[in-house]
C-alpha cells in the first residue's frame, strides 16, 4: 500500500473506533458472536486460503488456528462482562464513607502486527478481544502471507455489523509496520526477538504500550523415569507439526542417559510413519513457508555435523517448494547452533543428560524463555523442577496445550517477549484503567485530615490508624 493508502485505512480505523466504544458491552459481545459464526460458515474457504499460504496439512489448520481460535472466542464473548465491568476493591474501615472501584476503558485504535506462520488464530483472537474491549484495530499481516487478513477484513466490511473499518488491513514491508506503530495507541506484535526490539523500542518512544511475543527455543526434559511412550509421540508431533514453525513446539530434548537409546529410537520410528507431500487431506507434513528458514535449517544442521552430530533424515525434497525431510539430530552438544539458536524448522536436536538438573541448566542457557516441558511419572517431583525453568510457560507430561486453555496466561520471559495473552487479563490489556473513589457522606463535612492541622486531629488519626 502506498503512505496515502497507509494513512487512509487508519484514519477509517480512528473513525470506527470512536463510534465502537459508544456501543455498550453487551451490543459489542452480541454483535462478535453474530460476526464469528459468520466466520465458522465460511471456514472451507478459510481453511484453503491458510492452507494455500502455509502449505500446511488441512487437519493442522483445522486443530491449531480455526478450532484453536474457536476455543479462545468464545471464552472472551462468555467471559466479557465479568472481566471487563467495572468492580468494587476493598478500602480500609477509616473510608467505609466512600466507594472506590476501577472502570476499564478502550484504548482506541490496537496496532497488530502478526506473523506469517499462524495468519489466522493470532490476527482473529487478538482483533476479537481488542473489540470487545471497545477498540478498533489496524492489523499489519506479515507481507509474505497475507491474504487471511485480508479475508478476515472483507468479511468484517461484508457482514455489516460494526463500524466501516473496524477491523483494518496495513499491507507492505517493514515500513508498514513502522506506520502501524505509529497510528496506534498500542501495539501487539508477534514475531523475531530483533524486530521485536525495534517495535519495542518505537512504542517506548511514543509511551506507548507493548506486549510482545518473540518466539522460543522449547527445552523438553524427559527424566528416567518418563512416560516413554507419550513423551516419543509428544516429540514428534511438538517437533514438527506445522512442519516446525510453532513458537511454542520442542526445539530441544535433553534426555537422561539411562533411556536415551529407548526415546531416540521411539523418535526415529516415528519420523518414518509421518507422511509428507504438497497436497492431499491424507499428509502429516507440508512444506516451510518461507526461503530464509530454509537457509537458516541447512545452515544449523551443516554446523551440527561438523561438530559431531548424527543427523537422520533432513534431505532437501523439493528445494523451489521449499520441502525438506524432517531431521533428528543425535548426540547434539550444547555448542551446536541449533541447540542455542532459534530453529523454527522440522528439526529436533537431542542431546543425553545423567541428571535432571544438567537437563534444567541447560535448558535455562538459552536467552529466550516461552515454553517448555518436564517429562517424568513422578508428577510432584516434575511440578517442582518445573518451578525452575525459565519460561514462561510449563507444561509436565504435555506440550503446546496452553494456547488452547483459554484462562491461562500466554507468553514468556526474558527474549521471548513482554506481556500476556488471554486469561482475563488478555482482554484487559487492551484497555487502561480508571480508578475511581466517591466521597459519600456526609456531603458537607471536610475530613478530618484536611487543613487546619492541630494537636487533637493528630492525636485522632494516630488512634484510628494504630500509631498511637
Amino acid at each position: 500500500m502506498s503512505a496515502e493508502e497507509l494513512q487512509a485505512k487508519a484514519e477509517l480505523a480512528r473513525s470506527a473506533a470512536s463510534a465502537w466504544r459508544r456501543y455498550s458491552l453487551s451490543d459489542r459481545v452480541s454483535l462478535i458472536r453474530q460476526f464469528w459464526e459468520g466466520i465458522r460458515l465460511g471456514h472451507d474457504e478459510l481453511a484453503r486460503i491458510i492452507e494455500d499460504e502455509i502449505g500446511r496439512p488441512p487437519l493442522e489448520t483445522q486443530m491449531l488456528e480455526l478450532s484453536g481460535a474457536d476455543i479462545l472466542v468464545r471464552y472472551y464473548c462468555a467471559n466479557a462482562h465479568r472481566i471487563l465491568q467495572e468492580h468494587p476493591v476493598w478500602r480500609p474501615w477509616l473510608f467505609l464513607n466512600k466507594r472506590a472501584y476501577v472502570r476499564y476503558h478502550p484504548y482506541g485504535l490496537i496496532g497488530l502486527i502478526t506473523p506469517w506462520n499462524f495468519p489466522f488464530i493470532l490476527a482473529a483472537t487478538d482483533a476479537v478481544a481488542a473489540m470487545l474491549a471497545g477498540n478498533a484495530v489496524l492489523i499489519k499481516p506479515s507481507e509474505h502471507v497475507w491474504r487471511t487478513a485480508v479475508w478476515l477484513e472483507n468479511k468484517a466490511r461484508s457482514s455489516g455489523l460494526f463500524p466501516e473499518g473496524l477491523i483494518s488491513v496495513a499491507l507492505g514491508d517493514g515500513s508498514a509496520g513502522n506506520f502501524t506503530v505509529s497510528q496506534a495507541d498500542m501495539i501487539v506484535f508477534t514475531g523475531s526477538p530483533g524486530v521485536g526490539r525495534e517495535v519495542a523500542s518505537h512504542a517506548a518512544a511514543r509511551l506507548k504500550p507493548a506486549v510482545l511475543e518473540l518466539g522460543g527455543k522449547h527445552p523438553m526434559i524427559v527424566l528416567e523415569d518418563a512416560p516413554l511412550e507419550r513423551a516419543a509421540r509428544a516429540a514428534v508431533w511438538g517437533a514438527f507439526a506445522n512442519s516446525g514453525q510453532l513458537c511454542i513446539g520442542v526445539e530441544r530434548a535433553f534426555v537422561h542417559e539411562s533411556v536415551y537409546q529407548t526415546f531416540t529410537e521411539a523418535v526415529r520410528k516415528g519420523l518414518q510413519a509421518l507422511r509428507q507431500s504438497l497436497k492431499g487431506r491424507e499428509r502429516d507434513l507440508g512444506r516451510l513457508a518461507l526461503k530464509p528458514q530454509l537457509e537458516r535449517i541447512k545452515d544449523q544442521l551443516e554446523d551440527a555435523r561438523s561438530k559431531g552430530a548424527r543427523v537422520i533424515g533432513g534431505e532437501i525434497l523439493d528445494e523451489e517448494n521449499l520441502m525438506m525431510a524432517p531431521a533428528l539430530v543425535l548426540e547434539a552438544t550444547p555448542d551446536m547452533k541449533l541447540m542455542h539458536d532459534e530453529t523454527f524448522g522440522p528439526v529436533l536436536p537431542v542431546m543425553k543428560i545423567g541428571r535432571a538438573e544438567e537437563g534444567l541448566r541447560l535448558a535455562n542457557l538459552s536467552p529466550l524463555g516461552l515454553s517448555a516441558s518436564i517429562w517424568s511419572s513422578d508428577l510432584s517431583k516434575a511440578e517442582s523442577l518445573a518451578a525452575s525453568v525459565e519460561a514462561g510457560m510449563v507444561s509436565v507430561n504435555d506440550l503446546v496445550t496452553h494456547y488452547s486453555i483459554a484462562t491461562l496466561p500466554f507468553g514468556g520471559i526474558k527474549g521471548s517477549g513482554l506481556g500476556r495473552r488471554h486469561g482475563d487479563e488478555g482482554l484487559r490489556m487492551f484497555c487502561w484503567q480508571q480508578s475511581v473513589c466517591v466521597h459519600e457522606w456526609p456531603s458537607q463535612s471536610p475530613d478530618l485530615w484536611w487543613f487546619p492541622y492541630d494537636a487533637f486531629k493528630a492525636k485522632i488519626l494516630r488512634w484510628v490508624s494504630g500509631w498511637a
